[in-house]
């Protein structure tokens, strides 16, 4: 039987319950081997915000999943210079698989709240060809979701790769801003936290 590997990426600054819970139960519903974690060097979509250093963004999901044997840290994106697009990275993931004796089939992890940010992506209609989507949401889709004039093959992919998960309201945004004056033990995992402390990230926010 063919495997089933999903790829979650984005800037993971920093990695959280809610990326973690995001895609346990989408690799569960949907019959996944593993997941990918593939932090971004630079966002295309975040050029004006300052992340974190990506190899602390990738210690950091490292330690997160490190308890998860069907998660695996994928470090492709962070090698780039330039801003990372996810077309491309996939791209080359199907055309490694191409080459081996098994291919692995590929599909694509989003939460439902990113999905308003997927049709201003490089060439999101080309994705969905090349890649099933799988999208974590509590609430089942509805038309609502979806914006007016939406390309067909991209609608198609939504409502096929639909996926109710539970909701986990947590933003890496909220976390960062709450570090240092508030407790954070329910909000990512402890060894991340202690990492975070540990480098002194974000305190100068």
């Amino acid at each position: 039987m063919q495997e089933r590997i999903g790829f979650f990426g984005g800037s993971f600054d920093p990695i959280h319950f809610g990326h973690l819970n995001l895609a346990v139960e989408i690799m569960e519903a949907r019959d996944l081997n593993q997941v990918l974690f593939c932090p971004a060097n630079i966002n295309p979509h975040k050029l004006n915000q300052e992340c974190a250093p990506i190899n602390h963004r990738l210690e950091m999901v490292k330690l997160a999943i490190s308890d998860n044997p069907n998660f695996q840290l994928l470090d492709v994106e962070s090698k780039r210079k330039g801003p990372s697009y996810t077309i491309d990275t996939l791209s080359e993931l199907i055309a490694k698989e191409e080459l081996s004796s098994n291919p692995r089939k590929i599909f694509l992890l989003l939460s439902d709240e990113a999905l308003p940010g997927f049709f201003k992506w490089h060439k999101p209609e080309e994705i969905v060809k090349m890649v099933p989507l799988l999208i974590g949401s509590r609430l089942p889709v509805t038309n609502g979701v979806l914006p007016e004039g939406i390309n067909r093959s991209i609608c198609d992919a939504i409502k096929k790769g639909w996926t109710i998960t539970s909701r986990m309201d947590i933003s890496s945004t909220a976390i960062r801003s709450r570090l240092y004056q508030r407790y954070c033990g329910h909000l990512l995992p402890q060894k991340v936290l202690d990492y975070i402390y540990q480098n002194h990230l974000y305190c100068s926010l």
